[in-house]
């Protein structure tokens, strides 16, 4: 690729960051000034309130999915620092199942087991951003180490679909 070409496809990346950054803050400042403002509709109806707070953050994350889809796709085209980004994404991956065995044996605290809960829910967009990544892949290194993460993040997710299957079918 020419440098020039590069580096216009890069600003465009930057500019769609920062246009989903832009719409995000602005649709999460009017959620809670409209919250803050309707304290007693909030507290009648929180669980309908948390669900929409739940959806725009989806929708956030996958407004966000974009630029990065074109960002990997850019950084496919240079050895070194996808090379980087595959270890990053192995380092990710090795995350997941070690969060499922730290929820599922109860063995950490109260803010340990919601952020591994909280990384668990994540795992899709993910598992998503790691598939992207290994079809992106130009380099047999980064094609490898990022094969490795998909099968951790992989067999974690479903492993934890299983758990969640199980445990909801025979909670006892």
């Amino acid at each position: 690729m020419k440098p020039s070409t590069v580096k216009a496809k890069l600003v465009l990346v930057a500019i769609a960051y920062a246009a989903v950054l832009l719409f995000a803050a602005v649709e999460m400042f009017s959620r809670y000034a409209y919250e803050a403002s309707h304290p007693a509709e909030v507290s009648a109806s929180s669980g309908m309130f948390a669900g929409g707070d739940m959806l725009l953050e989806i929708f956030i994350a996958f407004l966000f999915m974009i630029p990065t889809f074109f960002l990997i796709r850019i950084g496919a085209h240079f050895e070194t620092p996808y090379t980087a980004w595959s270890k990053l994404l192995l380092t990710l991956g090795l995350s997941a199942p070690l969060c499922l065995v730290l929820v599922f044996l109860g063995a950490a605290p109260g803010t340990l087991t919601a952020l591994c809960l909280e990384r668990l829910l994540w795992s899709p967009f993910v598992l998503l951003m790691i598939l992207i990544s290994r079809f992106s892949a130009r380099f047999d290194r980064a094609k490898r180490v990022i094969s490795y993460a998909l099968l951790s993040e992989g067999l974690t997710f479903c492993g934890s679909i299983a758990w969640v299957s199980l445990y909801l079918t025979h909670p006892n």
